[in-house]
């Protein structure tokens, strides 16, 4: 399993989504900094010019009242719609100093930790957050995605992903994550049943829904059924790259190794730390006869995965082939 971004409303499954809106920072509570009316400027700015307004108006509030935490996540919102990640954490410490009681901020940080790749201070947010609020739907899925992210304790994991889906029905992507989840935990008929809610939310070409769709039938071990799946994903959304990453496993699962390295090559290039692309482009090359680079892939997967013996069993066979033309020379 990928290690895709941190989602949670407003944010979509893999990728941030921020509507453009000058007056209200909305954040993983629905917070809405209350403003005056637009001024024409404003009314006329674009997306990115709208949302330097509103962290200058975010700004202003804790300026005139350092204290107030209320101000404070609004500013930490602003400014992690921005991408300015250190000063949205900053923003959201400060809130939780000021509020220690609130349970948001330790929300909202929790989330800001986790898209910086502070994993483990991201999970301790998550949980800070429920001991003061049992019932925040958000923290609970952050909770439950960054303990199958670590490979924690799987089955706490759903327990944090069933009860986000129990508070807020609304917020359909969380039951991509329990997909997920149950595919990690070998519950196959769950991630089914899963799929089948979404099939009836979203449409049927949806990105997204074509890549989990494609795993639970790769894992049935339907290969060209699986890569139809991944390609249509890719093609729909280039920007998912576990889609493209699938796609060029499978592929070399399925021996069509000159369309597995079309895909493997920049699949290589564009995510260097999974362990199964390196090892379906090392096998690629390998087969292909291009041994340098397959022992280099090989390798590469043996330091991503020290206990994985099937790589390094690839690798003393690539080895081997590499050594047999120099037994013939003097």
């Amino acid at each position: 399993m990928g290690s895709p971004a941190p989602t949670g409303r407003p944010v979509r499954y893999g990728r941030p989504f921020w509507p453009a809106l000058a007056l209200c920072v909305i954040g993983v509570h629905g917070y809405c900094a209350e403003q005056p009316g637009p001024s024409h400027v404003e009314r006329f700015a674009s997306p990115a010019e709208r949302l330097r307004f509103a962290e200058q108006r975010a700004e202003a509030e804790v300026k005139a009242n350092p204290s107030d935490a209320h101000a404070l996540l609004g500013l930490g919102l602003a400014r992690l719609r921005l991408g300015k990640l250190d000063a949205a954490i900053a923003d959201f410490r400060r809130a939780a100093a000021e509020a220690p009681g609130r349970a948001e901020a330790q929300t909202d940080l929790a989330y800001a930790l986790w898209k910086h790749g502070e994993l483990e201070d991201a999970l301790r947010a998550a949980r800070a957050a429920l001991v003061l609020d049992p019932s925040d739907a958000a923290a609970h899925r952050y909770a439950g995605r960054l303990l199958l992210l670590q490979g924690r304790d799987r089955e706490d994991a759903i327990a944090h992903l069933e009860k986000a889906a129990q508070l807020d029905p609304e917020e359909t992507d969380v039951h991509f994550d329990l997909l997920m989840a149950y595919r990690a935990t070998g519950d196959r008929a769950s991630a089914w049943a899963q799929l089948r809610l979404l099939q009836t939310e979203f449409p049927d070409q949806d990105p997204r829904l074509l890549y989990v769709q494609g795993l639970l039938v790769s894992d049935q071990g339907r290969s060209a059924p699986a890569i139809d799946l991944f390609r249509r994903a890719w093609k729909g959304n280039p920007r998912l790259e576990e889609a493209r990453d699938e796609l060029g496993v499978e592929l070399a699962k399925s021996q069509r190794w000159a369309e597995a390295l079309e895909v493997l090559a920049p699949a290589s290039q564009a995510n260097p730390q999974s362990f199964r692309v390196a090892y379906a482009y090392a096998l690629a090359l390998m087969t292909a006869g291009r041994l340098e680079e397959a022992a280099e892939q090989a390798r590469r997967a043996v330091i991503l995965n020290p206990g994985a013996g099937e790589a390094r069993r690839l690798l003393d066979l690539i080895q081997a082939r590499r050594a047999v033309p120099l037994r013939g020379k003097p």
